[in-house]
């Protein structure tokens, strides 16, 4: 089977103790995932990765059957996307450090980059389950895709509104996709997909657990789908602060429900409003916040997809790989394609011509697209 750059970065997420910080380390270093897959041993003990991970991933890359993982994706109906790739989801790719691959179960169609974030507490209460219902409801009906953890509490009450109102939603696991958790969810996961009403995502490999480290993780993605995240019900501590922290790094909106002060569960919400969260008691206020947010996305997909990638040449592919994880300076640059610096220079131009690139000084580029 002759591998493509692509199935290099599945082999990276395949193995465990090269996270998206390791992974955009070695891809800045080595200048695409096959060169840092293949290069030898001495050159990848001088770069920052663990001693003990690089020892297991020396034996890891040795064993590793590749048409057998490709296999089994396609077994399963679940594909992956690069960050690279056009269908990967556009608000996604502009977070801080994004997943470099997500596995996908179901559909990502463009209408889904108008996506809010409905969470909050496992433990929800008859308010909570009101609340959520009636905002849900009132977001689907306006064309709003629903993103959520599949969790219990909220998140379910989240995913099966948007389905009862034949509304899209998103699933984002904190597990692989061949395993769902809780277990007692795995009939509203095959749901999401059997109905064509959105899809399953994860960026851990197939078969995960779904460990505790792992939420966090999960969390910072399901902000990063959405334009905002609405907390219908929660704690001062718990997963849902996690994510609305998410929210004000990412610079989303975040939206939160005011319940009973006699209510532990209203702590959570009313924290996040005295930290800025716009108090939301109906859709209208949630709509109101969102619409230049909306039209903004709207004016930079249209731009994007007005300057689609043309290269001349591989090294160019080369560049605006190594750019898609932020911005480099030339000297990186250099060093990570093994270009030469006039080479560099001479493509960076021709991209920056083309609207590709964007010089932001002091011999920095980023992606313009």
């Amino acid at each position: 089977m002759k591998l493509r750059e692509r199935d290099y970065w599945l082999g990276f997420n395949i193995f465990p103790g090269i996270g998206p910080k390791r992974f955009h380390h070695l891809l800045s270093l080595f200048g695409s995932a096959k060169k840092a897959w293949q290069a030898p041993r001495e050159k990848l003990k001088q770069t920052l990765i663990p001693r003990k991970i690089l020892m297991r991933f020396f034996e890891f890359r040795k064993t590793i059957n590749f048409s057998s993982e490709i296999l089994r994706l396609e077994k399963s109906l679940i594909r992956f996307l690069i960050i690279g790739d056009k269908e990967y989801p556009e608000n996604l790719k502009h977070i801080d450090l994004p997943p470099p691959l997500i596995y996908i179960r179901g559909q990502i169609l463009p209408e889904d980059k108008f996506s809010i974030a409905v969470i909050g507490t496992r433990k929800i209460t008859a308010y909570g389950r009101e609340v959520t219902e009636r905002l849900v409801s009132g977001l689907t009906a306006h064309g709003f895709t629903i993103v959520s953890g599949l969790a219990r509490g909220v998140d379910s009450v989240a995913h099966r509104v948007a389905l009862g109102n034949k509304g899209r939603t998103i699933a984002v696991l904190g597990s692989g996709i061949l395993n769902i958790y809780p277990p007692e969810h795995k009939v509203l996961a095959e749901k999401i997909v059997s109905l064509n009403l959105g899809a399953l995502i994860s960026e851990l490999p197939l078969g995960a657990m779904p460990l505790r480290g792992n939420f966090p993780s999960r969390n910072r993605i399901i902000s990063g789908l959405s334009l905002g995240v609405l907390v219908t019900e929660g704690t001062t501590v718990s997963g849902t602060k996690i994510t609305a922290d998410y929210c004000f790094r990412q610079e989303r909106k975040l939206f939160a429900v005011p319940g009973p002060i006699t209510s532990p569960l209203s702590e959570g919400p009313a924290d996040l409003i005295k930290k800025g969260a716009k108090l939301v008691t109906k859709v209208d206020d949630i709509l109101k916040e969102i619409e230049a947010r909306k039209v903004k996305v709207t004016s930079q997909l249209k731009t994007s997809e007005s300057k689609k990638p043309n290269f001349e040449n591989k090294d160019e592919e080369e560049i605006f790989q190594l750019l898609l994880f932020g911005s480099k300076h030339i000297d990186e640059i250099v060093k990570g394609t093994k270009l030469t610096s006039s080479q560099v220079l001479s493509h960076l131009t021709a991209m920056e011509l083309q609207g590709m690139v964007k010089n932001i000084g002091q011999g920095n580029y980023i992606l313009a697209l």
